[in-house]
């Protein structure tokens, strides 16, 4: 029943927060200045696959921001290496709805991006609370064909089962680089 309660809570900020009016915009990846990234950190492979599209977009003069959630129960056995890297912990930064604390995600919440991309790839009340929170001109998401995250995102990049971090990367890259200047 808890549950339940905290799910309709959820809803209703989710809700609440799509109500709110943005301005949306499709730039050539070339244009795009900004990069806001939300991943879950998982595992190392994982965290190395994000680094280096991060460390590709900052080598073409794009500042990349990360928000990453660590569950209440893991451990990093690998160093987090990016300095715009800001770590919301599942234990003491998220709160009993399941919402993370102004103080943990306001410096990545503050800024605004051309471009934000959503890694952690289901229907994730974390992702969705950090998307809507955020200025961006673009809001990108894999989702699976079950999945309708068309209400948060606006670019939605279809597959099957979980998201392979290297071929969404390499999707984004190709979809965005399309688009006429």
């Amino acid at each position: 029943m808890l549950e339940f309660i905290k799910e309709i809570r959820r809803r209703n900020i989710i809700r609440d927060l799509k109500a709110a009016p943005r301005e949306k915009k499709i730039d050539n990846l070339e244009e795009v200045r900004t990069i806001g990234l939300i991943c879950r950190l998982c595992d190392e492979e994982s965290w190395n696959i994000l680094l280096h599209f991060t460390k590709v977009m900052e080598s073409q003069g794009k500042s990349v921001h990360i928000m990453a959630l660590l569950s209440k129960d893991q451990n990093l056995g690998f160093v987090v290496t990016h300095k715009s890297t800001y770590i919301c912990r599942s234990k003491s930064d998220i709160n009993f709805w399941g919402l993370p604390s102004d103080d943990s995600i306001r410096p990545f919440t503050e800024r605004h991006y051309d471009l934000l991309i959503d890694t952690i790839g289901d229907e994730n009340f974390f992702a969705q609370y950090i998307a809507l929170r955020t200025d961006a001109s673009l809001k990108v998401v894999y989702a699976t064909p079950s999945e309708d995250p068309s209400e948060v995102f606006d670019l939605i990049i279809r597959g099957d089962g979980q998201v392979e971090l290297k071929d969404f990367f390499n999707n984004i890259v190709k979809y965005l680089s399309k688009i006429q200047k």
